[in-house]
């Protein structure tokens, strides 16, 4: 690039620069003022110049029962039941062999 090229390449980026700074500025008055409304996430409500009043969390609702908890736990407490059972020679063979003296 020559020296001219570079100029114009500054030039070009410097009224770029300033043209997003003067876009930011006119935004965050617009906000200021309340022309402009800020985007919220959906499902939940911040106190603002819109809203005259905040509204009270909500606490979430239980959606499990206690049926499905105790059927969850046996269902994993079989499980491991029936693991210990399919794999009982080799796991028999690790807790004899950490014994000083026993040969598995």
């Amino acid at each position: 690039m020559n020296l001219q090229q570079q100029r114009e390449e500054a030039r070009r980026r410097r009224l770029i620069n300033r043209s997003v700074v003067q876009h930011r500025q006119r935004y965050f008055d617009d906000v200021r003022r309340g022309v402009v409304t800020q985007s919220l996430p959906l499902g939940r409500v911040l106190p603002g110049p819109l809203t005259p009043s905040p509204l009270p969390m909500q606490e979430p609702e239980m959606i499990d029962s206690p049926a499905i908890t105790l059927t969850l736990k046996f269902g994993i407490v079989a499980a491991m039941f029936g693991l210990l059972v399919q794999f009982r020679e080799p796991l028999l063979n690790a807790v004899l062999s950490l014994l000083p003296g026993v040969t598995g």
